[in-house]
């Protein structure tokens, strides 16, 4: 007898519809034949009632259906949890997995949804407790948040509770839906979840594989579009050298010619119009400057 009994009597009530008499009395008598303190149970009973009559308007007839929708977790599941936890652990539960257990089936989840909804509430909320020295420590939902009446209105979850939500929300629909799987899978004839499993490993190692090869491909494509950018660099460097070249042997070119007109010139005066201009004519052609400024020497 105890909290675990009386909730699982109560949810297969509500569920097939077994409620004679009135909340007050079916709630009094659990509490009764479950040695509970009075007041303990109003708040599940307002609960397991609201969730029944969501499945019932969402179509959903059993705790199966319910188990393969992705459902989103709840502020007021979460509250549910930690309270049921809470309340379970002062009767002298002491084993968390059967717990959590107990938990999931009467939330209509899968187990290892809420092994991993509790247990990453519960380090963020430590992880908060470490940040902020100077606040309480939050394990289980305070008892002056629990309604006492069926008609009380469920107040919203704590600061800290409502930040670890939304944190992990994404991961709980992640694992919600791969829980869901599994389970609709276990079902189906003819197929081995294992050899699934296995299938899509291998499948996502390829992928891995693929994605690390177009990634050194990409890479090769780089360094070749690097490399041929040095080359072209080079190139035009060379250009550049070869069209310097040019010009000087041009230039160059230019000082031969008028050193050959100045030798033909002095070769058609006569011997004493040769002896008269030698040297003058020898300090012309002693030295050629070309145009970068070289001094070529021809002749002393």
């Amino acid at each position: 007898m105890g909290l675990k009994s009386a909730l699982f009597q109560m949810k297969d009530a509500i569920l097939n519809h077994q409620i004679q008499q009135s909340e007050e009395e079916f709630i009094q008598e659990l509490e009764t034949n479950n040695n509970l303190r009075s007041g303990t149970l109003p708040y599940y009973y307002n609960f397991l009632m609201m969730k029944s009559l969501k499945q019932s308007d969402s179509g959903m007839d059993t705790a199966e259906d319910s188990k393969k929708i992705n459902r989103k977790w709840t502020k007021n599941e979460i509250e549910f949890m930690f309270q049921y936890i809470s309340e379970r652990q002062e009767e002298g539960a002491l084993n968390i997995t059967e717990i959590l257990e107990e938990a999931a089936q009467l939330l209509d989840r899968g187990y290892q949804s809420v092994n991993y909804k509790y247990y990453s509430t519960m380090k963020a909320m430590n992880k908060k407790q470490t940040s902020e020295p100077k606040s309480g420590r939050i394990t289980t939902i305070s008892k002056e948040r629990i309604p006492v009446i069926s008609t009380e209105v469920i107040p919203d979850l704590p600061k800290e509770l409502q930040s670890t939500h939304q944190e992990s929300s994404k991961n709980e629909d992640l694992l919600d839906l791969l829980s869901g799987l599994i389970t609709n899978v276990e079902k189906l004839p003819g197929i081995q979840l294992n050899e699934l499993l296995k299938s899509l490993l291998l499948l996502t190692n390829m992928a891995l594989q693929n994605q690390d090869a177009a990634k050194k491909v990409e890479t090769m494509k780089s360094e070749m579009t690097s490399e041929k950018e040095a080359t072209r660099e080079r190139m035009q460097k060379l250009e550049q050298q070869l069209i310097m070249e040019k010009k000087r042997n041009d230039d160059l070119q230019i000082e031969v010619s008028k050193l050959a007109k100045e030798i033909m010139a002095f070769n058609q005066l006569g011997d004493a119009a040769k002896i008269q201009n030698l040297k003058s004519y020898n300090q012309r052609l002693n030295y050629i400057i070309d145009s970068f400024g070289v001094v070529l020497q021809v002749g002393s």
